[in-house]
């Protein structure tokens, strides 16, 4: 399946030029090892078991909360997995790069990223909760399509705080990498850091403006500048994507997911859920099925 993925003619897809996957159970033990050319730049976080690929003749091993750039053009042979294999997947075109990079800060970052060989990171607890966030995102986005249609801006935003995030976890592993953030794009990214972390317990601007030393009305406008959605948009989009991905597994009872997203009652949790899908979560689950 990853081989298919890193094959895929991006432009082909219902969003031009992106394509974002969390697969599950990958077990991959049809794969071929001999070495091929990837067609698109892709970046992958393990979020369980292992991945042994062989990425321009350099051998790696990725295991939980690894992440790798391939860039495009270079040659990969993926050489095995285990059973528990669950990973991110990302990939993205020169062109999609281009047209939806709001700052030229971005652009550096993406030629950065997609032209080098760069070696794997292994993530801290916090840094593959933000990025893993993210992925969700724009994972959302792009499955939905219903959202899909109206939904460039919030493709672009995704997209960038993607970048924003990657820019920001290689500027410590490469010295040429010089970070050059501005006083707001800092503050929103250890926003979305603290986000990532506390959006399940914490569900007011209050919190998060309290952690940054920071009033909510500050806290509100730089991150309304930086990423285009106000703290509290961002803060729904979040709880409502995390309420989606876990609505898919039916042993969760929706009761416990409320309780796991922080709502007071299952009742507050259906009317929150039903006022930004449009149905009740148990609707919504029924309809994953069809």
């Amino acid at each position: 399946m990853l081989t298919t993925l890193l094959h895929i003619d991006l432009n082909e897809l219902p969003v031009k030029g992106l394509d974002v996957q969390i697969l599950k159970d990958c077990i991959l033990t049809k794969e071929k090892h001999e070495a091929f050319f990837i067609n698109n730049t892709a970046v992958l976080l393990i979020k369980s078991g292992s991945l042994r690929l062989s990425f321009r003749d350099v051998f790696f091993e990725l295991f939980e909360n690894d992440l790798v750039v391939l860039s495009k053009g270079a040659s990969l042979a993926i050489l095995g997995t285990d059973p528990q294999l669950q990973l991110f997947y990302l990939s993205f075109s020169t062109r999609f790069a281009i047209e939806n990079c709001t700052k030229q800060a971005l652009l550096d970052a993406f030629y950065f990223l997609s032209g080098k060989s760069v070696r794997k990171v292994s993530l801290d607890l916090k840094s593959s909760l933000v990025v893993s966030l993210i992925y969700k995102l724009i994972y959302q986005v792009n499955k939905d399509s219903a959202i899909r249609q109206a939904a460039t801006e919030l493709q672009r935003i995704s997209f960038n705080l993607f970048l924003y995030e990657l820019r920001c976890i290689y500027g410590h592993f490469a010295s040429e990498y010089h970070l050059n953030f501005t006083r707001n794009e800092n503050l929103a990214i250890k926003f979305l850091n603290i986000l990532a972390i506390h959006f399940k317990e914490q569900h007011s601007v209050q919190f998060y403006a309290g952690v940054l030393y920071v009033t909510a009305g500050h806290l509100n406008k730089v991150v309304k500048q930086t990423t285009g959605k106000p703290v509290k948009k961002i803060l729904e989009e979040t709880l409502i994507m995390e309420a989606k991905n876990r609505l898919d597994d039916d042993q969760i009872t929706i009761n416990r997911l409320s309780e796991e997203l922080g709502f007071n009652s299952p009742s507050s949790f259906s009317t929150f859920f039903k006022k930004h899908v449009g149905i009740a979560p148990s609707v919504y689950r029924s309809s994953l099925s069809k």
